[in-house]
């Protein structure tokens, strides 16, 4: 019989593709997968059910759902436990686990219905309930570090509360793993720095060789891009604040009809007038496209109709400076030449690869216009850059690699 795994993750998987291509790769090296999550949200969970087509892993969801009679009661009892616990977490462990993660205990219970021999939680606020269904099981605990937690926030008196409650789950789980990886050499080392663990693993965030074409109806990607400008691209979950896209608007201010910026992503409607103010009194309203969001999918393919990837980590935060953002190692994929700013995740990859792109210091719109001049000054060189991300990512920067990192590494964690 095949060892079993169980992922926990306190979202979607359609909001996960870490948590997607990780169950993937364990079940296509032969291990009997599981993953549990929440379902919060009946977009969400259709998209959720579109991905699992095809796949043969199994799925389990808590359904806290607003829409749904029983989803409601979930969310309100939960929330209000949360509320409760969050002003006794002094009190215990078991208080600050429930002050920290809203559905905890749910999601431990669901996750020690089915014995594995590894659970693995896939964010901090899984991490709790993973340590309770492993003790529970007499099973391995691992914990996958796609963030620095610790780091995400400022060390502001607005936020201590919710970072010594992150801290006291980092400090108090992490070491109890057997299995450790991180998305960055830089979380990796940083967790190493804080806790009394070995250095994890260095699994990076890269996407498979296969999203590069057939993922995106192909009337859709037709209209993918529009113009002959200089295309570039940018993508989030969420357009909004502080997300470094001011760089990005100051470079088209100073470039003007040489170049046409497209932002994918859900907006806000007051982010959206505050936007278009913005991009109005730049007098480049005409040069910014705002796409809607897209199946996780679909991404690396879509990006391969524009010329240059924008990653701008503003690095305000410790977790922003040591992170590899998504962003990167997709434009890598899809080969796009790269425009980052110069935080040191970013500058890990790209000092590896320098002509595939480069690296200026956030804020600096001057410089990164003076970049991307030389670009639209000399097509061969941007082609250049392309081909050389292309190369990268085929011979390093693939899940098609990496993921052989991933499944050494629960073989070893299972032996132990």
């Amino acid at each position: 019989m095949n060892q079993k795994i169980c992922l926990l993750t306190n979202t979607h998987i359609s909001y996960n593709p870490r948590l997607l291509k990780e169950a993937d790769a364990l079940q296509e090296a032969d291990y009997d997968v599981r993953v549990v999550g929440i379902n919060l949200d009946d977009s969400k969970w259709q998209l959720d059910q579109a991905l699992m087509a095809g796949r043969t892993w199994k799925l389990a969801l808590y359904d806290v759902r607003k829409t749904t009679l029983r989803g409601r009661i979930h969310w309100l009892r939960a929330g209000l436990r949360q509320r409760f616990y969050q002003r006794t977490a002094r009190l215990g462990w078991a208080a600050l686990e429930k002050a920290y993660s809203r559905h905890s205990p749910e999601l431990a219970r669901l996750a020690a219905r089915e014995p594995a021999e590894l659970f693995i939680a896939h964010n901090l606020q899984a991490l709790p309930a993973a340590a309770w269904a492993a003790k529970r099981t007499k099973a391995k605990l691992g914990f996958d570090a796609e963030d620095f937690h610790r780091g995400e926030l400022l060390d502001r008196p607005e936020n201590s509360e919710i970072l010594r409650q992150t801290r006291s789950v980092e400090e108090r789980y992490i070491p109890r793993c057997t299995h450790l990886t991180a998305a960055s050499d830089g979380i990796a080392e940083a967790y190493a720095k804080h806790i009394p663990v070995k250095r994890p693993l260095t699994v990076l965030n890269v996407f498979p060789l296969a999203e590069r074409a057939g993922q995106t109806p192909a009337a859709q990607l037709a209209s993918e891009r529009q113009g002959t400008e200089l295309s570039l691209y940018w993508y989030s979950q969420l357009i909004g604040e502080d997300r470094g896209l001011d760089d990005a608007f100051g470079a088209v201010a100073l470039l003007r009809n040489r170049v046409k910026l497209n932002l994918r992503g859900a907006i806000r409607e007051s982010y959206a007038r505050r936007l278009g103010e913005r991009l109005k009194a730049l007098g480049i309203a005409g040069r910014v496209r705002i796409l809607p969001p897209v199946p996780p999918q679909e991404l690396v393919e879509r990006a391969t109709c524009h010329d240059v990837g924008l990653a701008l980590e503003a690095g305000e935060t410790e977790n922003r400076r040591v992170a590899v953002s998504n962003k990167l190692c997709a434009y890598l994929l899809a080969g796009l030449a790269v425009a980052a700013t110069d935080t040191p995740g970013q500058r890990g990859i790209l000092a590896g690869i320098p002509e595939a792109g480069f690296v200026y210091a956030p804020g600096d719109a001057r410089t990164l216009a003076d970049h991307l001049w030389q670009w639209l000054d000399n097509p061969a060189r941007l082609l250049a850059a392309r081909a050389q991300a292309r190369k990268a990512a085929e011979s390093r920067f693939c899940w098609d690699i990496e993921k052989s990192k991933l499944v050494s590494a629960v073989a070893q964690a299972l032996q132990y």
